[in-house]
């Protein structure tokens, strides 16, 4: 797979924006983790209260147990506390789930904050990035294994406009069915980024 030009000037264009793209990437993951630690400060008072119910239920279970040994009004006099204490426990099980749901939300923003931006970035560039190299890769293995320019003459022809034709060659249609070649593949392997001098070789000697 090619993954890179071969004339300086669109490699360097190729290099400076994969790592534009790259940095735009890592910029938009960094801001994800951001966004979620963010969001995720708004569970503070639920971890607060989580803490405070646990600590409320301990406290009394530990006093319900001790008026539980008082003689004849003991279990009466422990119910309260038991009461009290599974109050504290449901309250903290509801701050639980309080976080949970805030930590689910921040996860949720996050991702679709940085992976809009990503996506969005990602989905415009690789496409035509992605169709650069296999077209480079086919034209480039072509190019080595073969001397007849015939085939990039003719994608010249189907895919370059009429102006670039012209530029090259007066007579486009009139210089491919001479089998005058070498114009047009030029200037299709140039708007590749391939060199031309090692398919006009082979196809001189």
């Amino acid at each position: 797979m090619k993954l890179y030009a071969e004339a300086p000037r669109l490699r360097t264009r190729q290099l400076l924006t994969d790592a534009a793209v790259a940095l735009w990437v890592l910029l938009w993951v960094r801001f994800g983790f951001l966004v979620d630690a963010l969001v995720n400060r708004l569970a503070e008072p639920s971890r607060s209260l989580e803490s405070a119910g646990v600590a409320f239920g301990r406290r009394l279970d530990a006093a319900g147990a001790e008026v539980a040994d008082v003689p004849a009004i003991g279990d009466a006099l422990e119910q309260p506390f038991s009461e009290a204490a599974t109050a504290g426990r449901e309250l903290a099980r509801v701050a639980q789930a309080q976080q949970r749901d805030i930590s689910t939300l921040a996860l949720v923003i996050s991702l679709i904050v940085a992976g809009f931006a990503i996506v969005y970035v990602l989905g415009r560039y690789l496409p035509s990035r992605v169709r650069w190299m296999r077209a480079a890769t086919a034209a480039s293995r072509l190019r080595l294994d073969s001397d007849d320019l015939y085939i990039f003459a003719l994608r010249a022809i189907a895919t370059r406009p009429w102006h670039e034709l012209r530029r090259v060659t007066p007579d486009p249609a009139g210089a491919f069915s001479a089998g005058d070649y070498e114009a047009l593949a030029a200037l299709e392997l140039s708007a590749l980024g391939l060199r031309t001098d090692a398919g006009f070789a082979a196809r001189r000697t």
